[in-house]
């Protein structure tokens, strides 16, 4: 299944992980008119759009494919496409048994996006946007599924994603991010793969989210080995 999006020329590639850094962006306004006095030097003052910087949030980092990584709610990231911000972060690092695989969850993010460009809301609109929202918000979900046997399988990932302000989610057709995992759902033999899921929600109030994960199946005989799995987190 193909669920390819870009923001702009970033990948939205939730760690939050964007493929290329997001540029600085400063407005320099001026003018003059034949009729008007040059300003003296008491007269000047300093004018800035830029808003004032929390010096307790830390600059985001890169990971080691030059990614930016927002791991502290209130970092930000923005590109020519849309200002993307970090405001809910839960780091779980928790595994979950799917025999034979082990799935482990490694954190949920709630980021909200504004300043989006036409471009790309239309994009998203595939996904569950409305309309031509100044803002919209999202769920990241970040994991890692490895094979502990030699047999091939065949699993499906996240099914479901269910927040406490009654939305649920069919996680397979709106997932906007796109990654090698979600190319192909077969592992063959002790694989191990990595996942990043993203998915709009209507209500960014959220403090739940319930992950459904899809049962497991093998790939040779196609009988059914594991159930679906469920787990909530708090944020």
């Amino acid at each position: 299944m193909f669920k390819k999006v870009t923001l702009g020329g970033i990948a939205l590639s939730l760690a939050f992980t964007l493929t290329a850094c997001g540029s600085n962006v400063t407005n320099d306004v001026s003018g003059s008119t034949d009729s008007q006095e040059e300003a003296t030097a008491a007269d000047q003052k300093e004018v800035s759009n830029k808003e004032e910087k929390d010096e307790s949030i830390p600059e985001p980092k890169k990971d080691e494919n030059g990614n930016i990584i927002l791991d502290t709610v209130g970092q930000k990231v923005e590109d020519e496409s849309a200002t993307a911000e970090l405001m809910k972060i839960k780091e779980v690092n928790e595994t979950l048994s799917i025999a034979p695989l082990e799935v482990t969850i490694k954190d949920i993010k709630l980021i909200k996006l504004t300043d989006i460009n036409e471009e790309l809301m239309m994009n998203l609109e595939m996904y569950g946007a409305k309309g031509t929202p100044e803002e919209l918000s999202y769920i990241q979900v970040k994991y890692i599924a490895e094979n502990t046997e030699e047999k091939n399988i065949e699993w499906y990932d996240l099914m479901n994603v269910v927040t406490d302000k009654g939305e649920q989610i069919d996680a397979q057709m709106n997932d906007f991010i796109t990654d090698d995992s979600d190319m192909d759902s077969q592992f063959l033999g002790k694989v191990k793969k990595e996942f990043t899921d993203g998915f709009i929600v209507k209500d960014e109030d959220i403090s739940k989210v319930k992950l459904i994960f899809g049962y497991t199946m093998d790939s040779d005989s196609y009988e059914d080995i594991t159930d679906e799995q469920q787990v909530e987190y708090t944020f």
